[in-house]
């Protein structure tokens, strides 16, 4: 099945679509080129960029902005959920559920709570 992005679909951008619509974990930019490269398909940084902006834009994708700045791309059908960082390697991973019932307890009295978002950070399970 092709997947069009854009007005063009090359295999670059195919490849890219597949490498997120795949990845277990969000990814950088610089991890959608060496993806790429693994599977023997050369791709510069502007045409993954384009390529993200595309999926950002047909809302296949989301950003996963990192409390340092980092942004990573993951499938935007995931459910609510966090993120734990690898201070080894450096990957970030999904973690499934959310402790959001018990989060009011943390709040003072009559505060309402809306939004939340965690970053966990440690080692994982490859680095350890």
């Amino acid at each position: 099945m092709e997947i069009r992005i854009g007005q063009r679909q090359t295999r670059q951008r195919a490849m890219v679509h597949t490498l997120l619509m795949n990845s277990n974990r969000p990814l950088t930019i610089a991890n959608l080129v060496e993806l790429a490269a693994k599977h023997k398909v050369k791709i510069g940084q502007a045409t993954v960029y384009r390529t993200v902006n595309a999926l950002l834009d047909a809302k296949e994708i989301r950003i996963v902005k990192m409390p340092n700045g980092e942004a990573l791309y993951e499938k935007a059908e995931l459910h609510h959920h966090h993120h734990f960082k690898c201070t080894d390697c450096g990957k970030v991973y999904d973690l499934p559920g959310c402790p959001k019932k018990d989060l009011q307890a943390f709040l003072p009295p009559r505060f309402i709570l809306q939004e939340h978002e965690f970053t966990f950070y440690g080692i994982c399970a490859d680095c350890a």
